[in-house]
């Protein structure tokens, strides 16, 4: 016998559903519309919103109106061009913003696009090879001021209009910038009265009230977005509080965490790999195999001191040179210009410290350990793989540094492949190692990742990172570490193979003007290989691996000469240690003797020749020359990713 329970019926929002299904489901076009006045951080949010997309693996552009007004108005501009009541340059205005939209959606529609393959549909891919597609999804980003209902309504029109743009479906989204802290203000129109075109031909002073006079001028005919039926995200005081209206799918997901972390504090940002487990001898003479949870060596303990006393003397200069800066913000606001919400304790934000005492009075800041007892020597927000060698890098007796160990950090997952080397693959799976050649970035090791999942799981590090106003420090492997820095030099990430990650060396990046980032590195411990190091950048400048020439992933590193501390010397950012091929990693064969017999018959070192229809490697004509067949053993070389 069967019993039937009756349930009364409850009305259903069936409009709020649809409603929230068509703003769930991803479009190929969006259009990110900035809005406000003028020194509001627009700027600052589109370039920070480009790297950040481009990183994610979308095509991303941004159009700049204002570089459209000064080529129709021939020239800059003073503020009468921008009084509402001036009919004439209302005009001018009117067609720049035109003109911009214009080929912001002829850009949009490009069906050829600038790429040649959608990372999505690779990313589906495990051992066939990957269907490439026309285009990648593409965000737009519209950066004026946009400051009137009626301006918005027209830009809201012309993206979705169903008929002009039939079978075009794109999605608009609102972002305006509101700021009313003073101190911030005046930081960002100094900002822009020192670089922007409009006045090149001023002095700080003129500019200064050039751009008051014209913000004033905005402010009388300023509407702030009140339409609740559209997509919006305002942003108050740049980040500080944020309001989002109808944001759903992958702008929920993704740009909304961004868009929080994002602030213009300055603080530093180090990235290194973990220290070295034993060397190839050690592991041969203890009759011991690679394994990932091999712990730290003699040199990855050298490494992890001298890592320390980088660090205290980094962190201490930065807190003093902070200190100096330090200000009392508006309470209302809860913003300052260098990241800290209130004069306070990193150890104890609970506690302020009195906004009528003496500036001038040397402020003494406390940092305990994880234990809530010990006391620190130096602030740092420290994240790190889960591999024991990373974790005990950071390991500093009796400093009981707050770790934070996550998965996202950990090397490339390489899947079945794990532990065979990519000349064995050579032989063994030449589909898939062709494969490999022709997209180093999209092609997945079965049953594991390939470069492209690194972006997806390191996201949140990049949220993490970006939203911190102190030190950060990040400990983890090659292949991550490589994303990781694509995205602070705003380099395409599809390239991020070929940067090298120097062993025993600090990867420093502080924040520049505009949103960007300025990378320094600095060598904290000599490589043990420095004669055969000098050998191999005799070639061109190029980094490789002997173990690991002529793989698909090894290339050329990319990045310009930068002055590192090296015992009275400099070093480039190609060099300071030998930097394993990018996802060789793990890829190390398990020896049974310190020279072991390579498969097939091919001497060691020696790669298999491949057939002449598979494409061209990619380190060829990367600035190495020549490599020969049969490379020199690199002896003691430890290849950890």
């Amino acid at each position: 016998m069967q019993t039937h329970i009756s349930l009364p019926q409850l009305p259903f929002p069936i409009s709020k559903f649809l409603q929230r299904l068509r703003l769930t489901k991803k479009s190929d076009r969006l259009v990110i519309v900035l809005v406000g006045l003028p020194g509001r951080g627009k700027s600052f949010i589109a370039r920070k919103l480009q790297n950040f997309i481009t990183w994610r693996g979308s095509e991303c552009k941004v159009f700049n109106v204002g570089k459209y007004r000064r080529q129709a108005a021939d020239g800059a501009c003073d503020a009468d061009f921008f009084d509402s009541k001036n009919e004439k340059a209302a005009e001018v205005r009117q067609k720049a913003a035109s003109l911009a939209l214009e080929d912001m959606l002829r850009w949009l529609d490009n069906e050829n696009g600038v790429g040649n393959s959608s990372s999505s549909s690779k990313l589906s891919s495990t051992t066939a090879p990957s269907v490439k597609q026309t285009r990648k999804d593409r965000v737009s980003i519209f950066d004026a001021t946009n400051s009137t209902k009626e301006r918005r309504e027209w830009v809201l029109q012309e993206c979705t209009c169903r008929k002009r743009r039939a079978g075009k479906p794109t999605g608009v989204i609102f972002v305006e910038s509101i700021c009313d802290d003073e101190d911030l203000l005046h930081a960002n129109f100094m900002t822009k009265v020192t670089n922007s075109p409009d006045y090149k031909d001023m002095n700080v002073k003129e500019g200064m009230k050039d751009l008051l006079s014209r913000v004033k001028k905005y402010e009388e005919a300023y509407e702030t977005i009140e339409d609740d039926t559209q997509s919006y995200i305002k942003i108050y005081n740049l980040s500080s509080k944020m309001l989002v209206n109808h944001i759903y799918g992958r702008m929920a997901k993704s740009i909304v965490p961004a868009l929080m972390a994002w602030n213009i504090g300055t603080r530093p940002v180090f990235i290194c790999r973990a220290g070295q487990t034993m060397n190839e001898l050690d592991r041969h003479n203890s009759n011991m195999v690679m394994s990932r949870s091999e712990n730290l060596g003699r040199q990855g303990k050298m490494f992890r001191d001298a890592l320390f006393s980088y660090m205290q003397e980094e962190c201490l200069d930065f807190i003093s040179r902070r200190q100096k800066a330090t200000f009392s913000p508006s309470l209302t606001t809860g913003t300052s210009i260098n990241g800290m919400t209130n004069k306070r304790s990193l150890s104890n934000p609970d506690l302020s410290f009195d906004n009528d005492a003496d500036e001038e009075e040397e402020v003494t800041e406390e940092y305990v350990g994880a234990d809530g007892v010990t006391p620190l020597p130096f602030p740092c927000h420290i994240l790190s793989s889960t591999m024991p060698r990373a974790r005990q890098t950071v390991e500093w007796e009796g400093k009981p540094y707050l770790v934070e160990m996550i998965s996202n950090l950990n090397p490339l997952d390489k899947g079945d492949f794990t532990g065979h080397e990519l000349e064995d693959l050579a032989v063994r799976h030449p589909e898939w190692y062709s494969q490999l050649v022709a997209d180093p970035f999209y092609t997945r090791f079965p049953g594991g990742e390939c470069y492209g999942d690194l972006t997806s799981r390191l996201e949140s590090v990049v949220v993490d990172i970006e939203q911190q106003v102190g030190p950060v420090l990040v400990i983890s492997h090659v292949s991550v570490l490589q994303v990781l820095v694509a995205y602070f030099r705003n380099t395409p990430v599809e390239n991020c193979t070929s940067i090298a990650i120097p062993l025993n060396t600090m990867l420093k990046f502080t924040p520049a003007k505009g949103g960007g980032w300025q990378e320094s590195q600095h060598r904290l411990l000599s490589s043990p290989h420095s004669s055969v190091q000098s050998d191999m950048n005799s070639m061109d400048n190029g980094m490789y691996c002997a173990s690991a020439a002529g793989t698909p992933m090894t290339r050329t590193p990319v990045g310009s000469q930068v002055d590192i501390p090296n015992q009275g010397g400099n070093i480039s950012p190609q060099e300071g240690g030998i930097s394993p091929s990018p996802i060789w990693g793990d890829h190390i064969r398990r020896p049974s003797s310190p020279h072991p017999t390579p498969p097939s018959g091919l001497a060691r070192h020696q790669l298999p020749t491949p057939p002449s229809s598979w494409p061209k490697a990619p380190f060829q004509g990367a600035g190495i020359k020549s490599i020969p067949k049969t490379m020199p053993r690199i002896p003691s070389v430890n290849l950890d990713d």
